[in-house]
């Protein structure tokens, strides 16, 4: 079973950290009355309006998936997006800050053991939940919030979790072949 939330990817600020907190204690819980609690979904949603502002800390997110994972269980990212509707800069500037954010997440995941996958809440912006003009959607203008612009064109932060993914599975020893 898996149990999923939002803003809970590391204590950044005082909604993020009641947000860790308030999971935290009660995964610890639900596990000790006996509740086959497998994985702690972390959604990341990142910058929203009623999310932390605050940019992430690549070790404060490995030590909180860390955290979940004492209570046995295992990490997914969930559903990956970063608004960037609010942040200052140039387009390039802020996909530079974009690509960073999705490093950071690949990179922690990566690096905290305990992490099994890491999923985008979508796969273009022009399809975001959060850019879309559907019903449903925010409607976020300048959001960008995925890795592939409304053309389906990789942007930078598409090249940072591939190179997150390369670095990685780079110190991986190849087999030798046989003869």
């Amino acid at each position: 079973m898996i149990f999923n939330d939002d803003n809970n990817q590391a204590p950044q600020d005082a909604g993020s950290t009641r947000a860790v907190d308030k999971m935290y204690a009660t995964v610890k819980q639900l596990k000790m009355d006996g509740v086959p609690i497998d994985v702690v979904g972390i959604e990341t949603h990142l910058f929203l309006p009623w999310n932390s502002q605050v940019r992430l800390d690549k070790s404060k997110v490995i030590a909180t998936m860390q955290k979940f994972a004492a209570l046995g269980v295992r990490i997914d990212v969930t559903e990956m997006d970063v608004d960037l509707a609010r942040q200052p800069g140039t387009q390039a500037e802020k996909w530079a800050f974009e690509a960073d954010v999705y490093r950071d997440m690949m990179e922690a995941c990566l690096e905290s053991g305990v992490c099994d996958s890491f999923a985008t809440w979508g796969i273009s912006d022009a399809t975001s939940w959060i850019s879309c003009a559907s019903n449903g959607c925010l409607h976020e203008k300048n959001a960008d919030p995925l890795m592939f612009d409304p053309a389906y064109v990789p942007k930078p932060a598409y090249f940072a979790v591939r190179d997150a993914l390369t670095n990685d599975f780079s110190v991986i020893p190849l087999a030798t072949p046989t003869k």
